[in-house]
């Protein structure tokens, strides 16, 4: 079966014999060709220096923050830990706050307090339209997300993590997570796992062989089986992680982990420098609606 398709405003998606493809639109692969952080990276720019985004992806940041601070708010509430992670980590750390061509959230929690930070929302938000759920993501993929009634543009990603069994030197940590990225590898080839449902059913089955229950000897931390990550490094120390401390984002104080330097260049290796190639917040370049605007307005407010 062949076709080709619409995937989002920037890209067309080609199919066929069961594979995906996605090509930039000319126009947008202009826009990309001329983008201004390329202009910063080719004259060395400190990318530290760069200033925060501007126009819509800067009006999508800050209506995601809105969408943060609630949930720093309920977890505070309710006794519960988490922690910015992956970009929104990298951006506290090199830019405090945003990468400014990104626009999403991500954060991470211990596996217990992730199944209660469902509850937790619908008992604490302070606004009735902000809520988490269960959100399947294809290829047998599922997080929670915190969203927002109003808008589908706008949510916080949040990862869970678990307890290891054991206590590792990195190299058998990078050994290990060979192991799970197979593990991962065949999870994303079940066709039946369709559902977030049927997905965390087949991650507690997997947790109950490779992971403890609760923290024991500080051993060392895993991402949850429920998404596949790209990072090179699965799993790393208690000591990396915890204990959480206050990390300045934006115009707020978030938690963060206890050695965020060592962790970034873990998982991304020279942080401090100019990727390789660019990504793209996720609503950086769609068509906003005249309503759509509207709501992040209001929502900042």
């Amino acid at each position: 079966m062949f076709y080709i398709k619409e995937y989002n405003n920037t890209h067309l998606e080609i199919g066929f014999l069961g594979m995906r493809l996605k090509f930039p639109k000319r126009e947008y692969a202009e826009k990309l060709k001329n983008y201004q952080y390329e202009k910063y990276k080719k004259n060395n720019i400190d990318i530290t220096t760069i200033p925060p985004a501007e126009g819509q992806i800067r009006e999508i940041q800050l209506a995601n923050l809105v969408l943060l601070k609630e949930l720093d708010y309920v977890c505070k509430k309710n006794g519960l830990k988490y922690w910015i992670n992956f970009g929104t980590l990298l951006g506290a750390v090199r830019h405090k706050g945003f990468i400014p061509w990104d626009d999403d959230i991500d954060v991470s929690m211990m596996r217990d307090d992730y199944g209660k930070i469902i509850d937790a929302f619908k008992n604490s938000s302070r606004n009735p339209d902000i809520y988490a759920e269960y959100t399947y993501l294809g290829k047998a993929q599922t997080i929670i997300k915190v969203k927002y009634k109003k808008c589908n543009l706008l949510f916080v990603d949040i990862f869970p993590c678990d307890y290891s069994k054991e206590k590792l030197n990195k190299k058998e940590r990078l050994k290990k997570t060979k192991l799970l990225y197979q593990i991962r590898k065949k999870l994303k080839r079940d066709t039946s796992l369709d559902n977030s449902f049927k997905v965390n059913n087949a991650v507690k089955e997997i947790n109950s062989k490779i992971t403890a229950d609760k923290e024991i000897n500080n051993n060392d931390i895993q991402f949850g089986m429920e998404y596949f990550y790209s990072e090179r490094l699965w799993i790393h120390s208690y000591e990396t992680i915890f204990p959480l401390k206050t990390i300045r984002f934006e115009n707020f104080d978030v938690m963060g982990i206890n050695k965020p330097e060592e962790y970034l260049t873990d998982i991304f290796g020279n942080y401090m420098t100019y990727p390789r190639k660019f990504g793209v917040g996720h609503s950086m370049h769609l068509n906003l609606s005249k309503y759509d605007k509207q709501i992040l307005e209001e929502l900042k407010k």
